[in-house]
């Protein structure tokens, strides 16, 4: 009997030492093994795409993600200038998780962003305007090739709305700044000596600027993911 006692006492006095560790382990969040995400601000770009993401662990401390979507063609403003739109989109992004607090994880991200979106482009077109007035003119409709990539840094965490019991979704908000190298190239654009293009330009102020160039920009994201591991 005395035995039997002196086992449950030994027992007792190592759950007690075991429980607090493992309750201090169950009430940290790590960073995912594997989630799953989309974003949404993308559906508001002035090129919208579906936007899907897959992140996973590669070391206790580095996660590593892709980014892949496709531009749709729902309408915007000025249609003449940016109908038939299509393309892609695409990150790639290296991830440190930082000490963080126990709730909520925070990490450093480095980005390259490359995105390539093609659209129809309708205008009239003046031919032999020599003189300023054109001798002829034309209704044409060519395709426009936009490039846009370079990369960046972002700073963001990850937030588990009811933490206590939710381990599964989270929100994944960032932001930062990218250095961006952007193109654009005409293709099957009528050319000719003294000719000049009357094109129909939108009006909309979140228009971009086509020219060629490069810029620094704030760059801020908000994804919805789940957590498979």
């Amino acid at each position: 009997m005395k035995k039997s006692i002196w086992i449950f006492c030994l027992m007792g006095m190592v759950l007690c030492q075991t429980l607090p560790g493992v309750a201090q382990q169950s009430s940290r969040i790590e960073q995912p093994k594997l989630a799953v995400k989309w974003s949404p601000l993308h559906l508001i770009y002035f090129y919208p795409s579906f936007q899907v993401a897959l992140e996973h662990k590669l070391t206790q401390h580095i996660n590593l993600q892709y980014d892949l979507g496709w531009i749709l063609n729902y309408p915007a403003s000025g249609t003449e200038e940016f109908s038939n739109k299509s393309g892609y989109r695409g990150i790639a992004e290296l991830r440190y998780y930082l000490p963080s607090p126990p709730k909520i994880p925070f990490y450093l991200a480095g980005e390259y962003y490359y995105s390539r979106v093609t659209f129809d482009r309708s205008e009239v077109i003046g031919y032999d305007c020599v003189s300023g007035n054109c001798d002829y003119f034309q209704y044409a409709t060519y395709k426009v090739v936009h490039h846009n990539q370079g990369a960046g840094m972002k700073f963001g965490l990850l937030l588990f709305p009811g933490w206590n019991k939710n381990r599964s979704f989270f929100f994944d908000i960032n932001v930062g700044m990218a250095y961006r190298s952007i193109l654009y190239t005409d293709i099957g654009k009528p050319i000719a000596p003294g000719s000049e293009s009357f094109d129909n330009h939108s009006d909309d102020i979140f228009a971009p600027t086509e020219r060629d160039h490069g810029e620094f920009r704030l760059v801020v994201g908000v994804r919805l993911g789940y957590r498979i591991f």
